[in-house]
């Protein structure tokens, strides 16, 4: 858990509120702002039925990547959808190896605080 000391000290010595938060809470933030941005791009890449059911299937308007897959199967272009899903694929594999990276990370930092 992380308290207002190092902010409110940052202040006292001078730094502008900018300053404060690029170089004391941003350091903080760092790990669990990468986490969730991890964590929201996985569920961005794997959502398909809100967004099939929501979007309308407007071409180039309100296509994601597995609806996007999805018109090419329904269009018998399965070369195209295969490919496209192979991306999607070796982008969910990325994400994940960013995780378990991130998750050590943030396991070490703890254990050095205790």
């Amino acid at each position: 858990e992380q308290g207002t000391e190092e902010e409110e000290a940052a202040i006292l010595l001078g730094a502008s509120g900018w300053q404060m938060f690029r170089r004391v809470t941003l350091p903080n933030i760092r790990l669990g702002l990468i986490y969730g941005v991890l964590i929201c791009n996985a569920r961005a890449m794997g959502e398909f039925g809100a967004v099939s059911v929501v979007s309308g299937h407007i071409r180039g308007e309100t296509t994601t990547v597995p609806l996007y897959v999805e018109m090419l199967y329904n269009e018998y272009n399965f070369a195209a959808a295969f490919a496209v899903a192979s991306v999607l694929t070796l982008l969910a594999l990325v994400t994940l190896l960013a995780k378990r990276r991130v998750e050590k990370l943030r396991h070490r930092a703890s254990r050095e605080r205790v």
